[in-house]
């Protein structure tokens, strides 16, 4: 029996079956752009030395008839591998195809010229066509990479045959090819890495296509990464009506007037058996799911719909983390999370000899950590309410609060998104979480947030618990003291100096400024309360390191100069205006924006007008005291 859903090498997609381009799709149009494009991918995946690595070039999908694979999606890059590998047999004595496989039912020319290209037969130019176009063009490209990267041939040829891999998908028989064809190609784009890790995944449910299907109704859901996962599951119309999915799997507790709740109940564990999906005879990729009854609605009202917000990583980097806490807890050193590797990460579990119990686990366990994710870790706004403004951090919970606006009748189920995540500790929670978030911003530095989820899921039990804000406040307080541990003071605890000392270390210290807020407001004129953590990630001396030259102020030594005391934080954008000036002229010319500016900095202008200087003095007594509140908040 042909596996449907498999991963080829270019060996075995050359070799092994036979392929055929049906007439409905396009002649071979890549040029030798194209074609040297693929060519410097798999030459770079090569010389990273990944030998034992597979390098994965996209999909193909095709539809079998009677032992041949009708090409529906990929036949350009199909063709391109073809002509490649008549180049290196010709060209580069690097034979290995045993035949050419490749056909075209419906162009004559183009079967003749494929064939007489693997024999070497001379092809007239009155019969030239695309085809040995994208030969000379693969010929030209194949020299030019081989010869610019200086690659040993053999050992370059060995790694595409063996090593790159494509993935092939076979549609069902009874899909409508017609209809899935449009559908395909209205993408203009190759399937993504985690799309066909989906596939390959789903492959491992075999003949029963109805857990293959409640499969990608949560996958789909999750991968939906900036909506809530709940909204892709139907609720009730009313109270009084039968549970639907949402009430089934995310059983919230309703909250009848203000009355405050942790609403983080979880029946994940049983979800699968709750989902609704078509019966097993529709094998339809293109088929939405069956109708519902008029009781059950998919999407939330007008009046409560989710706002739109950024989360801090993207789909692909979450599905790493799911792995690593699904399969051995791992600690956060020793995950990696680049984006190319997702497939070969998640081989072991798409191999041939992975259960079904496996894959089982890990998309309950995706669902549970989504629903985690949404509630428990902070957002970014992306447009301006009446809560907050575009680019505002908050941390909010989905809950269930059923109303009817008349004095009788039926309640109308409701969810909203408009509640603190936690009663108490709410703030502190979400300054934490940004405080991470505005510092470590590219996905494959995001390990601390896989120390957050890791910490979740393992307490998962505890969620609903009163008292679980605290603790998990005093979990990311002592995280982000070991992370400041690492970069913020020497051997001897103090504070480094400039060239030293990282952006994190700037963002810790802001932490420690507002969380004693109280007794810092004493003595500085700073809204410590309106303080918000922003992508501030240029590193400037408050006074300059070069005065302009005509500033008539004395210079400052050098190990004042570049103390901790004298150094803050702005964004990339305002550093340019800075500039060279004294700390009174720039707080003079730039007065409007330092409500906005890091909190270490707020302080030290404040210090410079109440002063009306910043020398020496100010710059050692702001060190102090930033050093004894950070070690009073280090050894609490």
């Amino acid at each position: 029996m042909v596996e449907t859903h498999i991963c080829l090498s270019v060996n075995r997609l050359l070799n092994e079956e036979t392929y055929a381009i049906p007439l409905y799709q396009r002649n071979f149009s890549w040029t030798y752009d194209e074609i040297a494009q693929l060519l410097n991918d798999v030459a770079d995946a090569f010389q990273e030395k990944r030998d034992r690595d597979n390098y994965y070039i996209g999909t193909l999908v095709v539809n079998e008839e009677n032992g041949i694979f009708k090409i529906i999606d990929g036949q350009q890059r199909t063709t391109a591998l073809n002509l490649i590998a008549l180049v290196l047999k010709n060209e580069f004595d690097c034979d290995r195809l045993e035949a050419v496989r490749l056909t075209f039912p419906a162009r004559r020319k183009s079967n003749e010229n494929i064939q007489k290209l693997f024999t070497k037969k001379k092809i007239s130019e009155d019969d030239e066509n695309e085809l040995t176009r994208g030969y000379r063009h693969a010929k030209d490209a194949i020299e030019n990479v081989l010869g610019e990267r200086q690659l040993d041939t053999q050992s370059f040829v060995d790694y595409l045959f063996n090593k790159v891999i494509i993935f092939r998908s076979i549609l069902p028989k009874d899909l409508d090819l017609n209809l899935y064809f449009e559908r395909f190609n209205s993408r203009g784009e190759q399937l993504e890495a985690h799309e066909i890790l989906k596939a390959q995944m789903m492959a491992k449910f075999g003949k029963d296509q109805e857990m293959a299907q409640k499969f990608a109704r949560i996958w789909d859901a999750c991968a939906d990464f900036d909506k809530p996962v709940i909204n892709a599951f139907t609720k009730k119309a009313k109270k009084k009506h039968s549970d639907a999915e949402r009430e089934k799997i995310f059983p919230l507790n309703w909250i009848k007037g203000n009355h405050y709740q942790n609403s983080f109940l979880l029946n994940i564990d049983e979800s699968l058996s709750q989902i609704e999906v078509q019966s097993s005879n529709k094998k339809s990729l293109l088929s939405s799911i069956g109708n519902k009854e008029s009781t059950t609605v998919k999407v939330v009202s007008h009046t409560n719909e989710v706002e739109k917000y950024r989360t801090i990583i993207n789909f692909e980097t979450f599905l790493y983390f799911v792995y690593y806490i699904t399969f051995g807890n791992v600690s956060s050193s020793d995950i990696q999370l680049d984006d190319k590797k997702l497939l070969e990460t998640f081989e072991n579990i798409t191999s041939v000899n992975t259960s079904v119990e496996d894959v089982t686990l890990f998309i309950r366990n995706l669902l549970k950590l989504k629903f985690i994710f949404d509630n428990l870790i902070v957002r970014m706004s992306q447009e301006t309410n009446n809560r907050r403004q575009e680019n505002d951090w908050f941390l909010q919970k989905v809950y269930r609060n059923d109303y009817n606006n008349k004095a009788r009748g039926d309640l109308f189920v409701q969810y909203y998104y408009d509640k603190n995540s936690f009663e108490k500790f709410n703030d502190d929670i979400l300054m934490l979480q940004s405080m991470f978030a505005v510092t470590f911003t590219a996905n494959r530095d995001s390990r601390w947030l896989y120390e957050i989820l890791q910490f979740l899921f393992n307490n998962i039990e505890e969620l609903n618990q009163v008292g679980f804000a605290s603790q998990f406040k005093d979990f990311l307080e002592k995280m982000a003291v070991r992370y400041a541990e690492e970069r913020l003071f020497t051997e001897d605890r103090r504070i480094k100096k400039y060239g030293a000392i990282p952006v994190y270390a700037f963002n810790f210290v802001d932490y420690v400024l507002w969380k004693n807020r109280e007794e810092l407001k004493k003595a500085y004129d700073v809204k410590f309360e309106d303080f918000k953590f922003a992508y501030r990630r240029s590193i400037e001396h408050w006074f300059p390191q070069h005065l302009n030259s005509d500033e008539r102020v004395e210079k400052i030594d050098d190990k004042f100069l570049h103390s901790f005391g004298n150094l803050c934080i702005i964004t990339d954008s305002q550093n340019s205006k800075f500039g060279n000036l004294v700390p009174s002229a720039k707080y003079k010319q730039w007065e409007g924006i330092f409500n906005r500016q890091s909190l270490k900095l707020q302080m030290m202008a404040d210090v410079t007008v109440k002063n009306d200087k910043w020398g020496i003095c100010e710059i050692q007594s702001m060190e102090k005291e930033v050093e004894r509140y950070v070690h009073d908040f280090c050894d609490s």
